[in-house]
């Protein structure tokens, strides 16, 4: 069933894989995504740290039955900048260059900004407050 909390945990669950595999795996998957041109595997880490607590998050705001506007706005926001960011780093060829990393960031980019739109009009047509 499509409804917020579901949303919500779906986009948990893809915070935590990526979260995991970012943080166990940064110089494999710096490499996938830049080849030669990789970031830094500290970035990845950093990042993939970041997206463990943010799946944390997720899943602790899915279980409030009427989540607040502005927390789901929070989430939606993050989604966006991620959104933003990947794009950004694709068209400025900066660490993903490679056809494996252009084509998965973009198909993360896309279901990532699914999440946040989805969330923004579940959460919308729940009413007030």
């Amino acid at each position: 069933m499509l409804n917020l909390k579901n949303i919500m945990r779906a986009n948990a669950v893809s915070c935590l894989v990526f979260g995991v595999l970012f943080t166990l795996q940064a110089n494999l998957v710096a490499t996938f995504l830049g080849g030669e041109l990789a970031a830094p595997p500290l970035y990845l880490l950093i990042l993939g740290i970041l997206l463990v607590v943010n799946g944390l998050h997720l899943v602790w705001a899915s279980r409030i039955p009427l989540p607040k506007k502005h927390l789901i706005l929070y989430f939606s926001v993050g989604d966006c900048l991620w959104v933003i960011a990947s794009v950004a780093l694709m068209l400025a060829e900066v660490w993903i260059t490679t056809i494996g990393g252009i084509l998965t960031t973009s198909a993360v980019a896309i279901l990532v900004g699914v999440f946040g739109v989805l969330q923004m009009t579940s959460r919308k047509a729940m009413g007030h407050c």
